[in-house]
């Protein structure tokens, strides 16, 4: 192996540390990814609303559930990052009674703020349907119902959190969340409920998530004896003063990752029946590009714990390598996804969303930019918990406000001028520049980039399976079936064959160690 392709130096004084560091990270990520894939429920969700309710349905559902997504937010006060935050810190000092009364100040916390959301969005729910001029309150209502169970979801599965245990995580929101959706999705729209039992269907997700996260929490923690702590001089008014930045730059970036549906849905000219439709195949193309945030998704829960511990022994040299291998795993896993979007991404808009002729060309371009703005969101993302562990809340808040008020500008520029087109343009371009400002930031706060060279390895090995994908498209006989399985499969074995051959770190291969294990497992039960 060349030196141009060699991997982060560890740090000598806690190799074994971070071995273990990095075996959790691989363990934690394994077992969220595969959480994320068991979303393919939410694959199906998109191909069952358009069939059983078509998209103008699906565009006024992903209106109002960006609305009540944002409230979700809110509700939840960032008490997901907070308990890990002070849970982490009061375990590692070894004070079991500190940790209860960590989550009984966040259950306290979550219940007053959520509650508070849950009747503002109730009494503001007209005047939202009157500013889209879309009749989307009623859902709206319903949808807010759910603010505060998810925040008591949200707590459990962060306490489950502080043990590095990832599985829960995954049962509840990846795998039993999406689909109690899909399945009450469906039976509301083959009994003709339309936007509203969509609506309903999302409550019942909120409540059958909320039920599943406390069964898993009441494995490791007692609530009755964090709910007894209530009135003993919790920590409320400091993890309040913590939660209110993280919350406030979670709701901004609840707003950023809805801010084009939601502007669309006002700013595009139209019928609103025209337009819920216009915004529907965006919304569509835009769940499909979203196959990018993944990688970063799976990795974000464990890496914030091991994030948080390092920063509490004040380890950043070590953080800033953990760091560099994260940030390397992401990019070898979403570039395969990227060229798989670009190479079948037209059989998936005609196979998922029925998205007719004349919209079709539209949306394939939709999808394509929207690729690029996910890919660059997940690279950067990470930077996120990083400076939130290490007690820079504040600059997080300041990065997300930025890309906030440049996706609106952009959006207000482009929108009127280009419709679907220039709110893609919006995302990406609002991606690219909130991303650069986050690396400046984490280089001369830490010293650390999430880059090395070793990363040329993944992005040769892409370069080629794309230029093998593109021949193999263009000779496959007709049929979504060999649009689908020809060029994906050849991208797919010259992009492993080209990394195998350029070789693997020694980070990667305990990666591979994690993956392989249940296998191994599983065919010495067999035999």
């Amino acid at each position: 192996m060349t030196q141009t392709l060699s991997a982060p130096p560890v740090p000598p004084a806690s190799t074994a540390k971070a071995e273990r560091d990095i075996k959790d990270l691989a363990s934690g990520a394994l077992v969220n990814f595969v959480g994320k894939l068991g979303r393919l429920s939410r694959a199906a969700f998109l191909w069952a609303v358009p069939l059983l309710c078509g998209l103008e349905v699906l565009g006024l559902f992903s209106t109002a559930w960006s609305i009540a997504s944002l409230i979700q937010r809110l509700g939840r006060f960032g008490l997901q990052i907070t308990v890990v935050r002070f849970a982490v810190a009061a375990r590692t000092a070894g004070d079991q009674a500190e940790v209860e009364r960590v989550l009984a100040s966040a259950l306290w916390l979550g219940t007053a703020v959520s509650t508070a959301m849950l009747l503002g969005t109730w009494l503001a729910a007209d005047w939202i349907a009157a500013f889209y001029e879309q009749p989307i309150a009623p859902a709206v209502r319903i949808m807010a119902l759910s603010t505060p169970f998810m925040t008591w979801a949200w707590i459990f599965v962060a306490a489950t959190r502080t043990l590095r245990i990832m599985r829960y995580d995954v049962y509840v929101m990846s795998i039993a969340g999406p689909l109690l959706l899909l399945v009450f999705s469906i039976g509301a729209g083959l009994a003709g409920w339309g936007l509203e039992g969509l609506a309903w269907a999302n409550l019942i997700m909120a409540v059958g998530s909320c039920g599943l996260a406390a069964h898993y929490f009441g494995r490791f923690f007692s609530l009755r004896s964090c709910l007894a702590r209530l009135g003993q001089g919790l920590p409320w008014r400091t993890m309040g003063r913590f939660s209110l930045p993280v919350m406030t730059t979670d709701s901004i970036y609840g707003v950023l990752s809805n801010l084009d549906v939601l502007m669309l849905m006002r700013l595009l000219p139209g019928e609103p029946g025209a337009v819920g439709a216009q915004v529907g195949i965006y919304a569509l193309a835009k769940n499909i590009a979203g196959a990018m945030l993944k990688a970063p998704q799976s990795l974000d829960p464990i890496f914030s714990s091991i994030a948080s511990e390092l920063s509490a022994r004040d380890q950043h040299r070590a953080l800033g390598y953990r760091f560099s291998v994260v940030s390397g795993w992401i990019l070898t896993i979403n570039l395969p996804i990227c060229a798989a979007i670009l190479l079948a991404g037209d059989v998936l808009l005609q196979l998922i969303g029925h998205v007719q002729v004349g919209d079709f060309h539209t949306g394939l371009d939709v999808l394509a930019v929207l690729c690029i703005a996910m890919m660059a969101q997940g690279l950067f993302v990470m930077v996120d918990p990083v400076l939130t562990m290490a007690g820079r809340p504040y600059l997080n808040l300041f990065n997300n406000g930025f890309w906030l008020l440049a996706n609106i500008l952009l959006n207000f520029w482009l929108i009127r001028d280009y419709g679907l087109m220039g709110a893609a343009w919006g995302s990406m371009l609002s991606a690219l520049m909130a991303g650069t400002l986050r690396l400046v930031q984490l280089y001369m706060i830490h010293d650390i980039l999430p880059f090395h060279r070793a990363q040329l390895k993944p992005l040769l090995a892409a370069l080629g399976g794309i230029l093998a994908g593109w021949l193999c498209r263009q000779v496959a006989p007709a049929g979504p079936a060999w649009s689908l399985g020809l060029p994906l499969s050849a991208f797919l074995s010259v992009y492993l064959m080209t990394l195998h051959a350029l070789g693997l770190s020694s980070e990667d291969r305990l990666m591979l160690q994690r993956v392989k294990a249940p296998f191994k497992r599983l065919f010495r039960r067999k035999k």
